[in-house]
């Protein structure tokens, strides 16, 4: 892989989101009513890019989804608050908001959903570090 390593986002973004609202945050699971408000972060697309003539890969576009599970009278409130304050975490990564976070529907209707997609393009050499 050229810039973007999944695994060292994956736990950077748990424990800021975790230390930022009382939340519980993990990968690919669909969560029980007993860990809400859950926030499932999950790799949806990573292209690569700008390839030499030699096609060694020059960079990385890894599309992260977050998805905001709440349950109660005020699980949309819940949903809504965890999903700025991961928005304002991923832009401050140089990450762009590619939609939402929006409400979208849920099988279960006593579940709040929210999701969140987010890009980026990771050049060879890149850290993840907060630009602003």
């Amino acid at each position: 892989m050229v810039g973007f390593d999944w695994n060292q986002f994956y736990t950077l973004i748990k424990s800021k989101l975790e230390k930022m609202v009382p939340c519980t945050v993990g990968r690919y699971v669909t969560p029980k009513a007993s860990q809400f408000p859950y926030v499932d972060v999950a790799l949806s697309d990573n292209s690569g890019g700008h390839y030499d003539l030699e096609g060694a890969e020059g960079s990385q576009n890894p599309l992260i989804v977050l998805t905001v599970y709440c349950n109660g009278v005020s699980g949309d409130s819940k949903c809504y608050t965890i999903s700025e304050k991961a928005k304002e975490l991923m832009l401050s990564y140089g990450f762009r908001c590619r939609g939402g976070p929006m409400k979208v529907d849920n099988a279960d209707p006593g579940v709040a959903r929210w999701v969140g997609r987010y890009q980026r393009v990771i050049g060879n050499g890149d850290e993840l570090i907060p630009i602003n």
